[in-house]
């Protein structure tokens, strides 16, 4: 008896035990999912905050609040004048007699040294900056501004003018250390509104945002150089859309009174920088850390962040009459053809980025099967012109490999075996109409192989066949419609990522202006968007929006909810929402070719 009541007394202790514990576990998790809960909406709410900071500084971004000036809480006490000449002058200045002497490399590189020199003989700080007015040349809208701080800071500035129509304009500037924090700064300041004064504040924060410092100064900046507007006239339109953040990056060939320049313009239509050049240029890159374009006829620059000329790519007895694409390799392939050749279907010539290294990459003429179609176009024997076929658009799609767009023929072209003396034509995707191939001989049979069919991308359904009551009373004779009508007069290829294709498989996006050989009417353009498959040999189209008529020339640059369409025959260029409705117009002087859109950050800003 003994026995089973200290066996039942234990049990007793151990289920008390046990009991005890459990309570324990129970309190213990209760309270680390309590923690778990107030730390994660505690992350939660630091997250929205981060967010919500982030969408108020991409907000000030924007550049179209004309009510709020900074330079109205500006206290005129603490700023300093900014003299960039007269007996008060204490800014640095640099004169260039010609474009020959901005762009050249020892001038550019005895700016550079000018410069280091200056900073080695006193120490700048947050009271006492360098400041030098485009001391390069290649951007009279600019200041180049350089200190040093007492801590590790990040620099945010803003401009601000006392003109209701100019909003202020607000940067970060990328110093290129980590977290974008560092004593030493040294920046190239746009956004400069030339022909005014110009009220610049630079904020200094800590990698904790806190505000630790704040400088004011005012600068009155020469007028435009190039002669170009300062304000674009702008329109409205009836779509509740939002602009993309950045600058529109503008490519006009300048009218008279005007000068040649990359143009750089905010959302507002204000002009924030511009790049002096002899030629109008079609496009822009960034490649190494510089930004390349086209300064002339036959010259290329690679220009750094500060505006300092590094490189300059000329191609002698060349002439450049197009765009130019990066192959990601050292190289950049341009539309441009040796000067003494009397004809050709159309030219490319390679650049190496570092060396300057020029060869002839590719003559369309050397293309036996390209020719012969040509000539059953035309019905000619002789094909007359230095670049006949009006290539005016290049990508890069491999080693060896480019896309090239002739507009005059309607026609996206890919050639292979470049840089050699025998180049391959694999295929054109064009409307087979245009090429004058019907007959059923082999040598039309073997041309015709060149032309990709039209096919349908997966999901895409058959269109819907007329039935033959329909078809007998048209009398078509024919029950199967065309997919898609193929792109006419199209202009400034893309081609995209191909992530989640197959081998062979790529998109190239383009601004079809319907204009031209095989177009039915005027009255739209479009942006069109193909899937490409070279082992089906098909090309279907997957995306195509309505835009207003372009007649020639132009581009169009999509993005999530809207389009950026440069319509270069009406010389404006507007961001549009996916239904093809006006967000804000603005209208260019001069003969536009190209329009894009960048923040520009990693460049510039931050």
């Amino acid at each position: 008896y003994r026995h089973f009541t200290r066996m039942a007394e234990k049990e007793e202790r151990e289920c008390e035990f046990m009991k005890k514990k459990l309570i324990t576990i129970l309190i213990t998790s209760l309270v680390m999912i309590a923690g778990m809960g107030a730390f994660l909406w505690k992350m939660n709410a630091v997250s929205q905050r981060i967010e919500k900071k982030k969408a108020a500084l991409l907000q000030e971004e924007m550049d179209t609040n004309t009510k709020d000036k900074a330079l109205e809480d500006i206290d005129k006490l603490d700023m300093q004048t900014l003299y960039l000449s007269g007996s008060d002058k204490n800014v640095v200045t640099r004169d260039y007699a010609s474009l020959d002497e901005v762009y050249n490399e020892s001038r550019s590189a005895s700016a550079e040294k000018m410069l280091t020199e200056l900073k080695k003989k006193r120490d700048y700080s947050e009271k006492d900056v360098l400041w030098a007015y485009n001391p390069y040349g290649t951007n009279p809208d600019s200041l180049y501004m350089y200190f040093k701080s007492k801590g590790n800071f990040y620099c945010r500035y803003t401009i601000s003018v006392d003109d209701d129509k100019i909003p202020d304009f607000t940067r970060t500037l990328d110093n290129g250390a980590s977290g974008n924090v560092s004593k030493e700064h040294e920046y190239q300041i746009i956004g400069l509104v030339p022909g005014r004064t110009n009220y610049l504040i630079v904020k200094l924060y800590n990698k904790k945002d806190e505000l630790a410092n704040t400088l004011y100064y005012k600068v009155d900046m020469p007028k435009s150089r190039s002669g170009a507007q300062t304000i674009l006239s702008s329109e409205k339109g009836s779509s509740k859309g939002k602009q993309q953040n950045g600058l529109y990056t503008v490519f006009r060939k300048a009218s008279s009174g005007q000068q040649n320049a990359v143009l750089f313009y905010d959302n507002s239509g204000v002009l924030r920088a511009e790049f002096p050049t002899k030629a109008a240029g079609y496009n822009i890159e960034e490649i190494y850390d510089t930004l390349v374009y086209a300064v002339d006829n036959n010259t290329l620059v690679r220009v750094n962040a500060l505006g300092q000329v590094e490189k300059c790519l000329k191609l002698p007895m060349h002439q450049i009459y197009g765009e130019f694409a990066y192959d990601g390799a050292g190289a950049v392939y341009v539309l441009a053809r040796p000067v003494q050749q009397s004809a050709s279907l159309g030219n490319v010539t390679r650049v190496e980025v570092n060396s300057g290294k020029v060869t002839d990459a590719l003559n369309l003429s050397d293309i036996p099967a390209l020719v012969k179609l040509v000539k059953r176009a035309d019905q000619k024997k002789t094909l007359k012109g230095k670049n006949h076929m009006q290539v005016n658009s290049i990508r890069v799609t491999g080693t060896n490999q480019l896309l090239l767009g002739s507009s005059k023929y309607s026609t996206i072209m890919k050639v292979s075996n470049v840089n050699s003396l025998m180049p391959k034509l694999d295929y054109m995707i064009t409307d087979r109409k245009l090429w004058n191939i019907s007959g059923k001989n082999k040598a039309d049979k073997k041309l015709r192989k060149k032309i990709l069919t039209k096919g349908l991308a997966e999901g895409q359904a058959e269109p819907t066949q007329a039935s033959p009551l329909v078809n007998s009373i048209l009398d078509t004779g024919n029950t199967t419609p065309e997919l898609f009508a193929s792109q006419y007069g199209q202009n400034a290829l893309v081609t995209g990522e191909n992530s989640g294709l197959a081998d062979g498989q790529y998109y190239v996006s383009m601004l079809n202006n319907n204009s031209g050989r095989g177009s039915s009417g005027r009255k739209n353009s479009y942006y069109y968007r193909y899937l490409v498959d070279e082992t089906a040999g098909t090309y279907a189209l997957v995306d195509k929006n309505r835009l207003d008529w372009n007649k020639s020339g132009g581009n169009v640059t999509v993005y999530d909810d809207s389009f950026l369409y440069c319509r270069s025959a009406d010389h404006l260029f507007e961001e549009v929402d996916g239904s093809g409705r006006k967000i804000r117009s603005f209208r260019v002087k001069g003969s536009l070719h190209r329009v894009y859109k960048n923040d520009w950050k990693g460049v510039w800003f931050y």
